[in-house]
C-alpha cells in the first residue's frame, strides 16, 4: 500500500498547476541562464537522493548478511552442544558393544535412533532458520521496491530541464517553461523531503531495529530443539544397561 501510494504521488509530480501569473516577457539569454540554474538545481537533487537510495542498498545488504550471519552462528552453537551430547553417548555404546555380554542388536538399535534423532533435529532447526530469514528477505524485498521507485524518481529529476524543453515552445512561452521547471522543482524538493526520504528511512528503520529480535527469536527456537535432544539423549542413556545381559 505504501508503495503504491508513493508511487501516485510521484505520478502526480508532473501535473501542471491551472493558475498562471501574469506573464513576462524573456530574452533566450535569461531564459538559458534560468534554465541552467534549474539544471544545477535538479542535479543537486539527483545527486541527493542518489546516495541516499545507495546508502539505504548498502544496508540493506548489510542487515541481511549480519541476520545470516547470525543465524549461522546460532546454528552452528545449537548443533555444537547437540552432538556434544549425541557423541558422548555413542562413545559409551562403543565401549559396550564389545562386551562379551552385549546385546548388539539391541545397542544398534539406539545408534539408529541417534541417527534418526539427529535428522530430525536438523530438519527442524533448518525451519526455524528459514522462517527467520524468510521474514528478513520478505521485508527487504518490500524495500528494494521502495528503493527502486524512488531511485527511477531521481533518475527522472535529473532530466527535467532536457524534458522541458522537449514540453515546451521557448521561443514563443518561455514563461511558461520557466514556471513549469520552477513548479515541479518545488513539488520534487516537497515530495522527496516530506514523504518518500521519512517513508524510506521508516522502513529502513524497522529494517534494522528487527534483525536482534529476529535473531533472538530463532536462538529460542532452536534452544527448544536442544532441549528435545538433551531429553531424547539422557533416555537413550538410560537404556543402554537394558542392552547388557
Amino acid at each position: 500500500m505504501k508503495l503504491l501510494t508513493l508511487t501516485a504521488i510521484a505520478c502526480g509530480l508532473l501535473v501542471l498547476a491551472s493558475a498562471k501569473p501574469a506573464a513576462r516577457s524573456y530574452t533566450m539569454d535569461e531564459l538559458a541562464r534560468i534554465v541552467e540554474e534549474f539544471r544545477v538545481k535538479f542535479d543537486d537533487l539527483h545527486e541527493e537522493k542518489d546516495a541516499f537510495v545507495n546508502l539505504a542498498r548498502i544496508i540493506t545488504r548489510a542487515e541481511l548478511k549480519l541476520l545470516n550471519e547470525a543465524t549461522v552462528d546460532n546454528l552452528a552453537d545449537a548443533w555444537s552442544d547437540i552432538e556434544h551430547h549425541f557423541d558422548g553417548t555413542r562413545k559409551i555404546i562403543g565401549d559396550m558393544i564389545i562386551l562379551p555380554n552385549a546385546n548388539e542388536e539391541c545397542l544398534l538399535g539406539l545408534v539408529e535412533e541417534i541417527v534418526a534423532e539427529r535428522i530430525r533435529a536438523a530438519d527442524e532447526m533448518s525451519r526455524c532458520a528459514s522462517d527467520k530469514i524468510g521474514i528478513k528477505e520478505g521485508l527487504a524485498d518490500e524495500f528494494r521496491s521502495l528503493v527502486n521507485l524512488l531511485q527511477r524518481i531521481s533518475t527522472a529529476a535529473a532530466e527535467y530541464t532536457l524534458y522541458s524543453f522537449a514540453n515546451h515552445n521557448s521561443f514563443v512561452d518561455p514563461e511558461e517553461q520557466i514556471e513549469w521547471l520552477e513548479r515541479n522543482y518545488q513539488n520534487q524538493v516537497y515530495f522527496w523531503d516530506n514523504v518518500a526520504r521519512p517513508e524510506a528511512q521508516e522502513d529502513l528503520d524497522y529494517l534494522e531495529v528487527n534483525r536482534p529480535y529476529l535473531v533472538e527469536e530463532n536462538r529460542l527456537c532452536l534452544e527448544r530443539i536442544q532441549v528435545q535432544m538433551t531429553e531424547v539423549d539422557r533416555s537413550i542413556n538410560q537404556r543402554i544397561n537394558q542392552c547388557v545381559v
